[in-house]
């Protein structure tokens, strides 16, 4: 069996080729239509409120249904991946999240509807973390944060192609057709199957060596050479020596990421709550202060777009500075303009301060995927993204139902805001403290190395 270490240690070692090209595409097509399956029911629902003839409260909880499919999906199937094979799983993710939102057309009532969504959520819950470990696993160490970051940005294409698709269809088609895009990834299954490599650690430990060796010479032709050269290093530094750790899923809280799984899970809450309140409400709660609902879909383009760019600027930016300091400043940053929302000024300030919503208070959550990918090691990344992602969705849910409770308690613009940029100020407190954290733990095991090495 490939030793572990070696394998780990030669993909982060390897140089960008078209192989983590196409991989990069796959998994951002893949992430561009649960974005869109996220989005999709905010572009739809002054629509379906006017039809249906339900309250904004009992529209939050069906906006909230997808939050909780996605909770157990994102617990479940990424937990599936590490036992048979991130390929498979994710393969069943696509198809249950496309599958179910076409279903939801034929639906006819509100508890139909949630139920359809709920189960697009756990598609899409469980193709997120499965996405983002492939892509860390396989990205070399430079560009890690930046491949990811991208892939992520395609919940903004996805969120900017709802309301596009939902302007220029439903005024005349209704708002079914809106979901019939989805059609397209399920027609597409055989093609991922044939080009989405499975996980390469899954396949060094279940000793499928000749599938492993036609992933790897897609990377590298001289990949046997490279993997020699490289397992001779580690075995100079003792690496090599050791076999890859046996890590489960109660190691995610253990002394050493206790502390990290808390607060990395408060932040995903945070972030969730604010990003699903606001896109389920936000062309609603503009077209209720006085804005056609043409120019409110358009506030969800913009805002996706901000995020979009947000997030591409960030995760370059990461790699070269780090998480330490630009997480939480960007959280800051997009809380103070969620604040500002609140405050009334002319529409083209408004349309800057949507952006910048994106562009801060969004962009910081696809970056802190980046981070808990790279936070936890390999043998416990999917279940450690995946956990983040699932409890997260605890927010996920919560948001649309604050959002609709404070519509119908008809708060001022001013308090609908401001009640979704506290999160953010919470997130950037969380991140202090992980940080805090982990150099008390580096710090300790710097001591203890030198207690060991003086006895």
């Amino acid at each position: 069996m490939m030793n572990q270490n070696t394998l780990s240690a030669f993909l982060d070692s390897s140089k960008s080729t078209r192989f983590h090209k196409l991989l990069l595409g796959l998994c951002t097509f893949i992430i561009i239509f649960s974005g869109y399956e996220l989005s999709v029911f905010g572009a739809i629902v002054p629509v379906v409120i006017r039809e249906w003839k339900i309250s904004p409260t009992e529209i939050g909880f069906i906006g909230s249904s997808a939050m909780f499919g996605m909770m157990f999906g994102a617990i479940v199937l990424s937990s599936l991946a590490d036992k048979f094979g991130v390929k498979k799983l994710l393969i069943v993710s696509i198809f249950i999240f496309n599958f179910f939102i076409v279903m939801a057309t034929f639906t006819e009532s509100g508890l139909m509807f949630g139920l359809c969504r709920f189960m697009a959520g756990v598609g899409s819950g469980g193709a997120t973390p499965i996405v983002i470990s492939l892509l860390t696993e396989y990205s070399p160490k430079t560009n890690k944060a930046k491949m990811v970051a991208v892939a992520i940005c395609g919940n903004q294409v996805g969120g900017m192609l709802a309301p596009f698709v939902a302007i220029h269809i439903m005024p005349e088609y209704g708002w079914q057709p809106v979901l019939w895009l989805s059609v397209l990834p399920l027609i597409l299954i055989p093609l991922f199957i044939k080009l989405i490599p499975e996980s390469a650690r899954f396949l060094a430990k279940t000793q499928q060596s000749e599938k492993l060796n036609s992933i790897l010479v897609r990377i590298d032709n001289d990949y046997e050479k490279k993997l020699a050269a490289t397992e001779q290093v580690l075995i100079k530094s003792d690496d090599g020596n050791k076999p890859a750790e046996k890590v489960s899923y109660l190691n995610l809280f253990s002394k050493k990421y206790f502390v990290g799984t808390v607060f990395i899970t408060l932040i995903y809450i945070c972030g969730l709550l604010t990003i699903n309140g606001v896109n389920i409400w936000l062309p609603q709660v503009m077209n209720q202060n006085g804005y056609a609902l043409g120019s409110s879909l358009t506030f969800s383009i913009v805002l996706n777009l901000g995020t979009l760019i947000g997030t591409i600027l960030w995760a370059v930016t990461v790699d070269k500075v780090g998480f330490k300091v630009l997480m939480p400043l960007i959280y800051i940053a997009g809380s103070v303009s969620l604040f500002c929302m609140g405050v009334k000024v002319n529409l083209i300030v408004t349309y800057l301060f949507v952006g910048l919503i994106g562009m801060f208070a969004f962009a910081a959550h696809s970056l802190m995927n980046s981070f808990a990918s790279q936070y936890y090691p390999g043998e416990i990344r999917t279940t450690g993204v995946g956990l983040a992602n699932a409890t997260g969705r605890v927010g996920g849910m919560l948001g649309p139902i604050v959002g609709g409770m404070l519509l119908t308690a008809n708060v001022s613009i001013t308090v609908w805001f401001l009640t979704f940029a506290i999160p953010g100020i919470v997130a950037a407190l969380s991140m202090v403290i992980i940080n805090m954290h982990k150099k008390y733990i580096e710090r300790k095991n710097i001591v203890q190395d030198k207690v060991m090495l003086g006895g």
